[in-house]
């Protein structure tokens, strides 16, 4: 699948395993560890820490150092090798994504402000994989990996949770005035758990319910107090909402400050996902400028 995206209509994309089984990160994975195998770096980090494993043993006269030690390297050094061709083979294949789609791979580059609550979340961020370019519509977007850290304290002992997401990021400053702040986000759990959305304050906004059961069930929409109802209202169109209800993604959104975020907490390392999220990137900002242009057509 070197294409566009998986389906051109919801109910008709591809399956979750169809995009599963496309092109994806793990797929240059065998050549690139083959690659690393056969090179020289390999054979003299074995070489090397065999005989230094060998020479401290014979001088601590250690028969653990002796007989193991040389083992220990080997294991040591495959598990490099492995760790080292599974980021070559990622690197390859965002590379050859992005170009695929007319993208700009910028790596670790060129991360996006953080305007929206997620891409200001958690104690420490992280982009991984970014990609610049146009959306199939034109409109300029980031694409790529983004993870953000939490520290906690327990006592005397910290906690580290780690967030992984696949985020597409476009500018739409047009909508600012219209759009002070609308968060589309998972349905929290059992008891009010927030789960992966604790990062969206409640203060000055408020929720909404749209008539769609469907949309309900999935997502909870949170907007700032300043928000015009019967604008947002006018923004989820009928269309609109099933897209959102049925998209097989669930991508969630936010937009603040003129940026739109479209994300989904997961880690996307094929063709077919990545497809998915900026279709769905497409249509959700689509819908943002059409209630834009109407607007301005209005005033």
């Amino acid at each position: 699948m070197t294409g566009g995206p998986p389906g051109s209509t919801w109910a008709g994309a591809a399956s979750a395993t169809e995009a599963r089984n496309a092109r994806n990160a793990n797929s240059a994975r065998p050549a690139r560890l083959r690659e690393l195998l056969r090179g020289r770096g390999a054979a003299y980090a074995v070489v090397i820490g065999a005989v230094a494993t060998i020479v401290a043993g014979a001088a601590f006269h250690s028969l653990v150092l002796l007989a193991g030690g040389p083992l220990v390297v080997i294991v040591l050094v495959a598990v490099f090798v492995f760790a080292a061709a599974d980021r070559r083979a990622a690197e390859d294949f965002f590379r050859a994504y992005a170009a695929g789609r007319g993208l700009a791979y910028v790596g670790e580059a060129g991360a996006p402000l953080p305007l929206t609550p997620l891409l200001g979340a958690g104690d420490k961020r992280h982009f991984e994989h970014w990609m610049q370019g146009p959306l199939p519509t034109g409109t300029e977007s980031c694409l790529g990996h983004y993870t953000f850290e939490v520290q906690r304290k327990h006592g005397r002992n910290r906690k580290r949770e780690i967030h992984r997401f696949t985020i597409c990021v476009v500018d739409l400053e047009a909508g600012l005035r219209l759009f002070p702040g609308v968060f589309l986000t998972r349905r929290r759990g059992i008891l009010g758990m927030l789960g992966g959305e604790q990062w969206l304050s409640h203060a000055a906004r408020h929720e909404v319910e749209l008539e769609s059961e469907k949309l309900c069930d999935r997502y909870e929409l949170w907007v700032d107090d300043a928000q015009d109802e019967l604008r947002l209202r006018q923004l989820f169109v009928p269309s609109f909402v099933v897209l959102l209800a049925e998209h097989p993604l669930a991508p969630c959104f936010e937009y603040r400050a003129g940026s739109l975020v479209v994300y989904v907490e997961h880690r996307f390392e094929d063709e077919g996902h990545l497809d998915w999220l900026r279709e769905a990137t497409t249509a959700i900002a689509e819908r943002f400028e059409a209630e834009v242009k109407q607007a301005a057509q209005a005033a």
